[in-house]
């Protein structure tokens, strides 16, 4: 069967769609519903109270080397809008099953970037594949096991000091 031209491009043009689509992922703002220790997204829930000196984000959806820059830089703008500035930042990887090297350098560049301003990453759930991944990354060392959490309550509580 001969190869069509019109074929190949069509592949090619919704390969180009999808990653174009997936790289322009929100980064939602998490806040803890009022008397459970469960965070949401705080323009979907306006009762959810984000804890003080922490600034919870989750990408809605799974990071990886078409979207993670523009994640590192939607994270660090809303560092810069929040007043006053966190001292630490968790980022919930709840949709995140892998994390490639592309997408643990950006982490990475992203946790230096928080330390030059005397600010901590934390990640939040994340998950036994994502793990296994991390474990084998610089990263990991230089955050730590006080760097990782089950939960966005458990990072919350570790940055703060106490529970939340």
């Amino acid at each position: 069967m001969p190869c069509r031209p019109g074929l190949l491009l069509a592949v090619a043009l919704s390969l180009v769609l999808f990653i174009a689509a997936a790289s322009r992922r929100n980064v939602a703002v998490l806040g803890r519903l009022p008397g459970t220790r469960l965070y949401a997204d705080t323009a979907q829930h306006p009762d959810a109270a984000t804890t003080p000196g922490v600034l919870a984000v989750r990408p809605d959806g799974s990071l990886f080397f078409g979207n993670v820059n523009r994640v590192r830089l939607a994270v660090r703008d809303q560092v810069e809008r929040t007043t006053p500035p966190p001292r630490a930042v968790v980022l919930d990887l709840t949709g995140s099953y892998r994390l490639g090297i592309p997408v643990l350098d950006a982490l990475d560049e992203l946790r230096e970037e928080l330390a030059r301003k005397d600010i901590a990453l934390h990640l939040a759930h994340v998950r036994a594949r994502a793990e296994r991944d991390l474990t084998r990354h610089a990263l990991a060392d230089r955050l730590g096991p006080r760097g990782r959490h089950l939960t966005v309550d458990d990072a919350a509580s570790a940055a703060t000091g106490g529970p939340v």
